[in-house]
């Protein structure tokens, strides 16, 4: 019983203490894998954010350069637009009312003649001034005057001196009358006394006569045409959603607007390329912001 328990207890310390070593060692083994792990992890975590980090930055940078999907420009060329062949056609409200009458003498005195004619009268400027600001108001009086001198030529009984004297009197009330006729129908053909919808049936006529492949022919039909008007639509709604951003309506229709405009340019790349590319250029429309994706 003495030597079993000696045996015991002799041995018992041993085992104890090599189980407590190989177990500190088993852990120190454990932990030092473990913090490897972990340390590799963490770079790996690192470099993975880091990557994401640049792709944003990149993604970013692309977005800020990219061309405006309504305006067609890229941050910074803004004057590209004031340069193309739309903006110089089209007329605005501030252009139109800082003109100047020009006088027109005739037979009947000076009428003060408008620069911009409304309601189409502009396409023949010159003539159309001489027509009904020189020659109409003569031929109205030249054919009114010999009615009238016959109707004075019963009343006086023959009396020639009183028929000379009637004539001239006649002759400038006749002028005179004229004169105002003529004067008045300037101010109403003036393109600043137009409203907006007389302004815009001014544009889409200069727009049509500006962008038709044969000047001689204008016709609303071609595609540039059609490009044409939709740009200057789209801007118009543009500038209208700038001031009343809460306006839904007028935004949906701008999408649409877009992606019509997108699809007419699609169609022109697709039977000539060299129209495609003049017709961007002549609007101030960048390729990236009527190809691929467009998101308003």
């Amino acid at each position: 019983m003495s030597i079993l328990a000696v045996g015991r207890s002799f041995t018992s310390p041993v085992a104890s203490s090599s189980r407590h070593v190989l177990q500190g060692v088993a852990s120190l083994h454990s932990s030092s894998v473990q913090r490897a792990e972990s340390m590799k992890a963490r770079a790996a975590r690192l470099t993975r954010r880091g990557n994401i980090e640049r792709k944003e930055e990149r993604q970013k940078a692309a977005l800020g350069n990219r061309p405006h999907v309504v305006l067609g420009t890229r941050p910074g060329d803004e004057s590209k637009w004031a340069d193309c062949t739309l903006a110089k056609t089209v007329l605005t409200r501030e252009a139109i009312a800082g003109t100047t009458s020009e006088g027109i003498k005739g037979d009947i005195g000076e009428v003060k003649v408008p620069k911009f004619f409304s309601y189409g009268l502009d396409a023949e400027r010159a003539k159309n001034s001489e027509f009904f600001f020189e020659h109409l108001p003569s031929a109205a009086v030249e054919d009114t005057t010999p009615d009238l001198l016959q109707e004075r030529l019963v009343k006086a009984g023959g009396d020639v001196q009183q028929l000379y004297e009637w004539d001239r009197n006649m002759l400038q009330k006749l002028q005179k009358t004229e004169l105002q006729k003529a004067t008045q129908l300037a101010r109403v053909v003036d393109l600043r006394n137009a409203n907006a919808k007389g302004i815009t049936v001014e544009n889409k006529r200069r727009i049509i006569a500006a962008f038709s492949p044969s000047p001689e022919e204008p016709s609303s039909g071609y595609p540039e045409v059609q490009v044409a008007l939709l740009t200057l639509k789209i801007r118009s709604v543009w500038e209208h959603l700038i001031r009343c951003k809460k306006d839904l309506t007028s935004r949906r229709a701008l999408r649409r607007l877009v992606h019509q405009r997108a699809k007419m340019l699609k169609y022109i790349r697709s039977k000539d390329r060299d129209r495609y590319d003049s017709i961007l250029e002549r609007l101030a429309l960048e390729p990236g912001s009527v190809e691929g994706e467009l998101v308003l």
